[in-house]
């Protein structure tokens, strides 16, 4: 019994050993292999996003290789205009630079006097903060500002990369079933069939309807400080659009560059709170009572689990692993669904019991 035990237990140790050196050596390529991997991954992600009007075109017997056209023209386009004009912002935010910052020492240092902190303090508080961004790959906003303004064409190279991936991946997104089909055959093929299904409706419902709901909150953002006459105000559009797909984080952080831009343009404290509290009632009608409407129930993620993945792939890939975060999640989510093995895995993921 007792060597019973002990062959049990030593099973149990070489199948985790197994299981964290499959997770370290998955680590070190992904991380390895990023100037690959997060091409192709937004690539991937364009693509479940795209599923949505590709589908709608299909209900209207268009061909597929029409539809790949019509939808890739308008991206291209979409990304032309829009990158165009956020060029120009960008360009005109980066000249302003150095005036922004100066106006920000000087309210910095009136507020600094009430704690009894040094402005010579403060500005080594602020140099550790900029190298534990440039440590973890997140560029300090000055020098990310500096390269979006350099040359715009610059980015459609950058961008002509993860277009031309897409096309082939749209493509190839009707041939794969009947492949998968012939390589494993009718009886093997199936739950492979059905876990894909599963991961791609799951997946491309959460990313159409995030891009609408992203779309929303970004127009009501740039039209809200339009009216108001904040400067920029398509630029910080943009990005609250973007950074309405990384969660729990992402709102917050879109609301407080216009708001310090508000403070050291207009130097009013009201005018400030007011765009604050603008910007925050549209991230909550639109994210705790739109967002919940709209997508049902989700992807069903834990709260915890979305926090460590954000954590996990923000640092494995910056910004783009933001983004790419709850989508790679819940595929991974799914995927263990599949499997006796790592059903307790998924269960562990999961929001609700």
């Amino acid at each position: 019994m007792d060597k019973n035990k002990q062959r049990i237990l030593g099973f149990g140790v070489v199948k985790a050993a197994a299981w964290v050196s499959l997770v370290v050596l998955l680590t070190v390529i992904f991380k390895s292999l990023d100037f690959l991997l997060i091409p192709f991954s937004i690539s991937l992600l364009f693509c479940y996003a795209l599923g949505i009007p590709l589908e709608f075109l299909q209900r209207f017997k268009v061909p597929s290789s029409v539809r790949i056209i019509i939808v890739v023209c308008f991206i291209i386009a979409s990304f032309y205009l829009l990158g165009r004009m956020v060029s120009l912002n960008v360009k005109e935010f980066y000249s302003q630079l150095p005036v922004l910052e100066e106006k920000f020492w000087i309210y910095a240092t009136s507020i600094l006097d009430l704690v009894n902190i040094t402005p010579d303090e403060a500005r080594e508080m602020y140099d550790s903060l900029v190298q534990s961004f440039t440590a973890i790959d997140l560029k300090p906003i000055g020098v990310m500002a500096k390269k979006l303004s350099g040359s715009f064409f610059s980015f459609l190279g950058n961008m002509f990369w993860v277009i031309l991936i897409m096309i082939f991946m749209l493509a190839e997104r009707d041939n794969f079933t009947p492949r998968i089909v012939l390589a494993l055959g009718d009886e093997r093929s199936e739950p492979v069939l059905e876990a894909v299904k599963r991961i791609n409706k799951a997946v491309q419902s959460y990313l159409g309807l995030k891009t609408l709901i992203s779309l929303l909150t970004g127009f009501l953002v740039a039209v809200s400080l339009a009216l108001l006459q904040i400067p920029f105000a398509l630029l910080w559009g943009v990005l609250a659009f973007l950074f309405n797909f990384i969660p729990n984080i992402g709102s917050l952080i879109s609301v407080v560059p216009p708001v310090a831009i508000t403070l050291f343009q207009f130097g009013s404290f009201s005018k400030a709170f007011l765009v604050a509290v603008i910007l925050v009632a549209i991230q909550v009608i639109v994210g705790n009572f739109l967002e919940p409407k709209i997508m049902g129930k989700g992807l069903n993620l834990s709260p915890l689990v979305v926090l460590l993945s954000l954590v996990f792939w923000g640092w494995m890939w910056g910004i783009p692993g933001m983004l790419l975060s709850v989508p790679l999640t819940a595929a991974f989510k799914i995927a263990c669904e599949q499997l006796d093995s790592t059903r307790p895995v998924a269960i562990l993921m999961s929001a609700r019991k």
